[in-house]
């Protein structure tokens, strides 16, 4: 009987053994099922993180073309007028700097392999608009965008080279602009805080200040030269640059906030109240850097002249009064030469750019004689005032003199650059009176640019006050001009100052507006290129 139940439950247990199989099998497809399922859904991540892995090398690699592009700049500011045709990085890399490609047919550009890595750069010179390429002959004509005053590259960083003629690797481009340090980036730009040698008061004074004053504070200029204060009143609107030390009396404001340079090329403190009659404490608003860079001031204005349209180019005294895209001339050799009545009616410049130099005899008038306003008519003088409605740069072999408000019309912008003074016209009376045609509250809309002396009011110190004098643009000067005489808080004589930075200026440009000597580029807009060149 036992023997029989054995045998059945043996039976039954031999019964059941493709049942495990079974299970078995469906747990294990099952489960491949999954694993696959859990594959497939991976896969597409896996190649998205590869794609997104090779944008980034493409991207490193196009900052690597950018940063060496800006490493030759700072060695050599003169870099960018060779073209492509610069030497290669080293014996055994390519030159990778490429006149542009349009995008058509095979790519001819040269590429460099990022040192250490295998991903590549190609750098593009961008030509200014209407020219088709850069051209070593012509730099500044082919490159120099005469708007903005810059020039732009493109990069592209691919993430690896190609492996074959049909192999495209990821790439990416990056378009850089490129400025020159400007005297356009400060509001305020003096070469010597010190008053203009040409304003003393007699020829033996002139000529003393002219043998000793010309140098910086720190250079041991003498006391004996005389120093103009920065006071509470005064309040910069903006950027602010100069290449020597300032006297300060009282608590004046310098910048608007921190993004406003306030550089003073003197060594810590970079300024002091020796001389005035109370304490000074100046307000840093901006970012006040002492020890800054010294920005050199060219000698003159000559490139203007030889650039000059020559239907533009006026010779002696010249009166113009700007009118939206036109202007009335007053000189009466330039009218009759282009068969016109004096004064005569001429459109603005279309590349926005004229000059007055001197005619036959020169300019023998001093200072203190043209504030009086007996230069001879053979000056190079632009006398200015209106309204002006397209890009101006107006140049002067000698001064030029505002004659009433200066304003724009539109997204516009005006230079003013004369070899020797921009004045505002204040003419006064043998007695010390303001004169009739004496201006009250001027405006003045421009980047002015006084190469070899000072933007200065004439007959500063005499009559009575006659209000502000605005100035929205920049003011960059070789000595510091008075504009007035203050006692305290309180103007005497002249104009009380209220000088604004136009922000306009960080990116753009007057027409040929002139920089520095030997200034450094700098980048002032990157943005990427989509989709890549």
């Amino acid at each position: 009987m036992v023997d029989q139940v054995r045998a059945r439950l043996r039976d039954v247990w031999l019964s059941q053994r493709g049942f495990t199989t079974v299970t078995l099998m469906g747990v294990l497809l099952v489960g491949g099922l999954l694993v696959a399922a859990a594959f497939a859904a991976v896969v597409p991540d896996i190649r998205a993180s590869s794609i997104d892995m090779q944008r980034k090398r493409a991207w490193a690699a196009a900052e690597a073309g950018v940063a060496y592009y800006s490493y030759k700049l700072a060695v050599n500011p003169n870099y960018w007028a060779q073209c492509d045709n610069v030497p290669p990085p080293n014996g055994s890399d390519p030159n990778p700097v490429n006149q542009a490609w349009n995008g058509s047919g095979s790519d001819p550009r040269r590429w460099r392999t990022v040192p250490g890595d295998t991903s590549q750069y190609t750098i593009e010179l961008l030509p200014a608009p209407g020219q088709t390429a850069c051209n070593p002959s012509d730099p500044v004509g082919s490159m120099i965008d005469p708007v903005s005053g810059t020039f732009r590259i493109r990069v592209t960083g691919r993430s690896r080279a190609p492996l074959s003629a049909t192999d495209q690797p990821v790439k990416r481009s990056i378009i850089v602009r490129f400025k020159r340090r400007s005297f356009l980036n400060f509001i305020y730009f003096t070469d010597f805080e010190t008053a203009d040698p040409a304003t003393y008061s007699d020829p033996d004074q002139q000529a003393w200040a002219s043998s000793n004053c010309q140098r910086y504070r720190r250079n041991g200029r003498p006391s004996g030269c005389t120093n103009i204060y920065f006071l509470s009143v005064d309040y910069v609107r903006g950027p602010f640059h100069t290449n020597d030390g300032i006297y300060v009396c009282g608590s004046p404001t310098f910048g608007r906030n921190a993004q406003d340079p306030v550089e003073i090329s003197e060594s810590p403190p970079g300024w002091s109240d020796s001389g005035c009659s109370g304490s000074g404490s100046p307000v840093w608003q901006g970012a006040y850097t002492p020890g800054a860079p010294v920005l050199d001031m060219p000698p003159t204005n000559g490139t203007l002249k030889q650039q000059t349209d020559p239907r533009y180019l006026f010779q002696g005294k010249t009166v113009i009064t700007l009118s939206g895209n036109s202007m009335t001339v007053d000189n009466p050799a330039k009218c009759s030469s282009l068969g016109l009545s004096n004064p005569c009616s001429m459109p603005l410049p279309s590349n926005g750019l004229l000059y007055v130099d001197r005619a036959d005899g020169g300019c023998p008038t001093p200072y203190d004689q043209r504030a009086q306003y007996q230069s001879a008519a053979s000056c190079g003088e632009a006398w200015v005032r209106g309204t002006y409605a397209q890009p101006l740069t107006i140049g002067a072999a000698d001064d030029i003199v505002v004659n009433g408000n200066i304003t724009r019309s539109g997204d516009v912008l005006l230079g003013l650059i004369a070899n020797q003074f921009v004045r505002v016209y204040h003419p006064v009376t043998s007695t010390g009176s303001n004169a009739p045609g004496a201006l009250s509250n001027p405006s003045i809309d421009a980047a002015i640019l006084a190469l070899a002396h000072s933007f200065i009011v004439d007959n500063w110190s005499k009559g009575s006050p006659l209000g502000t004098l605005t100035v929205n643009g920049v003011i960059a000067q070789r000595f510091r001009g008075p504009v007035g005489t203050f006692s305290g808080g309180t103007v005497n004589s002249g104009y009380a100052k209220n000088y604004t930075y136009d922000d306009r200026l960080r990116f753009r440009s007057p027409p040929f507006f002139l920089d520095p000597v030997r200034a450094g580029w700098k980048i002032v807009e990157q943005h990427e290129q989509v989709p890549a060149r």
